[in-house]
């Protein structure tokens, strides 16, 4: 078994090279999904926020979905302080698309200010929710 493979010999989520990159935020989805059922599924169970911090390894694609966004983060004026947007984030399923970029565009902000944070709310799962929502909100 290679050093950048799983126990079933699948790539893991920090060797994706250039070419494989998602274009877009919302194809961060699977990867995530699948970065969480790898990890939960070697463990056992669902992480707790504690063992999340130190089993997923999420910096690669934090500092990529900061990128993605540094476009939309001009067109975002209201700036969220950290309790509305938990708070938004409980209903993030019942959201408008504008309201749910602006979620996001504000964790940008926010990780600006305390980096780490995007990281941080991936790995709790908060991101994958908002893009969930944001990809329902298509339809």
């Amino acid at each position: 078994m290679k050093l950048n493979q799983d126990f079933s010999g699948s790539i893991l989520m920090s060797e994706i090279d250039v070419l494989g990159k998602p274009n877009g935020v919302l194809d961060y989805i699977p990867l995530m999904e699948s970065e969480f059922s790898r990890v939960e599924k070697i463990i056992g169970k669902e992480l707790t926020p504690e063992a999340a911090y130190y089993y997923y390894d999420f910096y690669d694609m934090a500092f990529e979905i900061k990128r993605l966004l540094k476009v939309k983060s001009t067109a975002v004026k209201d700036v969220l302080g950290r309790e509305m947007l938990e708070r938004n984030v409980a209903a993030c399923e019942q959201l408008e698309e504008t309201k749910l970029w602006s979620i996001l565009i504000n964790v940008i902000k926010i990780d600006h200010l305390d980096h780490g944070y995007l990281e941080k709310k991936i790995k709790d799962k908060t991101i994958l929710k908002i893009l969930r929502a944001l990809k329902d909100s298509f339809r």
